[in-house]
């Protein structure tokens, strides 16, 4: 960790290099010499220049890959393997605990209009074996939604305005796809927040997740907190943090925040104006 007289130093060079439009670049600077004491000093940034930072480093978004297809899972065979790959990523993460048989399936896949989504690689002769799951579920009057298990209150608000919600779960990427390589999460990311969007037409988006993910959400795809707990059952009493994506206002929220970046690095061109990676749903 960097000596105190160190991170002050750095938290007065912001204050002096953000009246001048130059923060991006002295942070750039900084996490190309030192990953690490970049990620060690960005807690002590203020929150707009962290949010700031953290965009302008985002990497190359890439809108087609060749090898990757993106579809809904519609076999037996293709909902199975999602199972098994999301109970693979838990079990390794310790969000749920080895069970028989190696599956990963919650009474919300029951309802009909649960959808299970699936990234594969197209040149699998075994088939379409997924590197990439998640899954969808619409609020539903009987079954409510996953996260009301620790969420109940913050989803009630919701749904006491009339809104129509439904949540992301049950992500999970391959290991030797994940590490290094954003672009298919990103592509899974937009195909969720388009099928949301256009197929659903839902007010919200919500997902709870781990609190060391929470800045992806809030500080790049721009969900809002609403909610935290220290332990939620859902995910073998893992700490966890519920959040909110207003998707009648996420294209605005979208293009003012990313809109004059450069294309490549343009989340607003990404999600909205790109021809992506092949997506086949019934859009």
């Amino acid at each position: 960790m960097p000596k105190l007289d160190e991170k002050r130093s750095f938290i007065k060079a912001i204050q002096v290099f953000s009246y001048t439009g130059m923060i991006t670049a002295l942070i750039s600077i900084i996490m190309n010499i030192s990953n690490t004491l970049a990620k060690s000093l960005l807690p002590y940034v203020p929150t707009y220049f962290r949010k700031r930072i953290i965009r302008g480093a985002l990497p190359d978004l890439q809108t087609n890959l060749d090898d990757i297809t993106f579809c809904e899972a519609c076999s037996i065979e293709e909902y199975m393997s999602c199972f098994r790959l999301l109970y693979d990523v838990y079990v390794k993460a310790g969000f749920i605990r080895p069970t028989t048989p190696p599956l990963r399936i919650i009474r919300h896949h029951s309802n009909p209009e649960a959808r299970v989504f699936m990234g594969c690689l197209t040149d699998n002769q075994a088939g379409k074996t997924p590197i990439y799951t998640a899954s969808l579920f619409p609020d539903d009057k009987q079954e409510g939604l996953p996260m009301d298990i620790g969420f109940k209150s913050q989803v009630d608000e919701l749904r006491s305005q009339g809104r129509r919600l439904v949540e992301v779960g049950c992500l999970a990427s391959h290991p030797l796809y994940r590490k290094g390589n954003k672009n298919i999460p990103m592509l899974g990311n937009r195909m969720i927040v388009l099928y949301a969007l256009n197929t659903i037409r839902a007010d919200d988006l919500l997902i709870t997740v781990h609190p060391k993910y929470l800045k992806i959400y809030e500080d790049i795809l721009l969900f809002e907190k609403i909610g935290e707990i220290p332990s939620f059952s859902y995910v073998n009493n893992n700490p966890a943090v519920a959040l909110r994506l207003n998707l009648n206002i996420v294209r605005q929220r979208c293009q003012e925040i990313y809109g004059k970046m450069p294309k490549k690095r343009n989340l607003y061109h990404f999600f909205f104006e790109s021809g992506s990676t092949p997506i086949d749903l019934p859009f």
